[in-house]
């Protein structure tokens, strides 16, 4: 388990407490006047008429000063009796707050243990400027910032929709690790422009596709076109073991898409935001239903849903009925020879050649189309 405390323990806190115990224990006043008086502390024990060793313990903050002897201190020193009563009284107080606050910076260590078990905290962390936070303070962040509820509530939480390679395998913490992440992000975007309409959403897609096409400024662009319509984007880097392309979630009512551009591939980019848009039209909604529980990923529903949303981005980037025309041509043994004759079909129809190639690796199985500058995300 990720030590959430380790700078703390050996870090300023600990600093801190130390300090507090120099200042405010009534043994280092009482040590100071002895050397001031030149007095020793036999000759103060026969005064107060104790034992060396319990003044040592006095000194040494193991014994309490008691009224009993802070009146005699008051005869021995010029300070009163209340002088010293309340150095002990403070000290005892700020003994008994640290105390406290060592008990509530275990207790918070306890509970993002547990939090750890769902989430690659160390991570999140990482991400969010938190590393060098207390356990309280993470714990806090946690439970106010990122809205983590009870082990039971993000147990059975439902995330959203996500868009995967299939040839992954599934990692359920990292990807929801990835999923808070994305949270995050969104909630710290300013509002959209416009309102979200279900209705606009073929027309925004197809504006997205023409963005796609042109591949230049294009996260810039599509963030500002999104807006206008009512979504908040963000890019989110990917974490390990978690082959996410895209996930849309509504976060205060408002619809959100973020994507992790793993591939740095324009392709890639445009089928990821057009298939959560997809899920944007016609599976979510703002109080949660139709969302799909991370716990059951190959639940049934899901798998029609995420059929759908593929079918839509493929469909908004090449409709249907112009790439059945393309598939027409025939397709020679050599990649080289299909790569140049779809990339002069992609010309012919104001297609982005890649994203015209990816769909055909995509259908065919065929991936050695050599790859240059054009299909980065410009």
């Amino acid at each position: 388990m990720f030590d959430f405390c380790k700078i703390q323990k050996g870090g300023h806190m600990a600093k801190e407490k130390e300090e507090q115990k120099e200042i405010l224990l009534p043994g280092v006043v009482l040590k100071a006047r002895l050397k001031e008086l030149g007095m020793t502390q036999k000759f103060l024990a026969s005064q107060l008429a104790i034992q060396a060793s319990h003044l040592s313990e006095i000194i040494r903050g193991k014994k309490s000063l008691t009224e009993q002897y802070a009146k005699k201190l008051a005869e021995v020193f010029d300070e009163p009796a209340s002088f010293w009563l309340h150095l002990q009284a403070e000290y005892d107080f700020k003994n008994k707050t640290a105390d406290e606050d060592g008990t509530a910076e275990k207790n918070a260590q306890y509970a993002l243990s547990q939090y750890d078990e769902l989430y690659d905290l160390k991570e999140i962390f990482k991400r969010t400027g938190m590393q060098k936070t207390s356990c309280r303070e993470k714990l806090n962040f946690c439970t106010t910032v990122l809205n983590f509820g009870s082990m039971t509530e993000q147990r059975q939480m439902n995330m959203g929709y996500f868009h995967r390679s299939a040839k992954t395998g599934l990692d359920i913490r990292m990807i929801s690790t990835w999923s808070v992440l994305a949270m995050y992000a969104a909630s710290q975007k300013t509002d959209p422009i416009g309102d979200f309409n279900k209705g606009k959403c073929d027309e925004l897609s197809l504006k997205l596709a023409s963005i796609f096409n042109d591949n230049i400024d294009t996260i810039n662009r599509v963030e500002r076109m999104l807006s206008d319509y009512g979504i908040k984007f963000c890019v989110v880097p990917k974490v390990k073991h978690a082959s996410i392309d895209g996930f849309s979630f509504y976060q205060n009512g408002v619809p959100s898409i973020a994507v992790t551009k793993r591939f740095e591939r324009i392709d890639n980019l445009a089928f990821a935001v057009l298939h959560e848009i997809a899920h944007l039209k016609n599976h979510l909604s703002k109080d949660g239903i139709g969302k799909v529980n991370l716990v059951d990923p190959d639940a049934e529903s899901l798998a029609t849903e995420e059929k759908e949303a593929n079918e839509y981005a493929s469909n908004i980037l090449i409709p249907n009925s112009l790439w059945e025309s393309a598939k027409e041509q025939e397709i020679a043994l050599n990649p080289f020879i299909i790569q140049r004759k779809f990339s002069k079909w992609a010309r012919e129809h104001q297609l982005n050649k890649w994203i015209v190639l990816g769909r055909l690796s995509h259908e065919t199985g065929i991936y050695m189309f050599k790859s240059d500058d054009s299909r980065k995300i410009h």
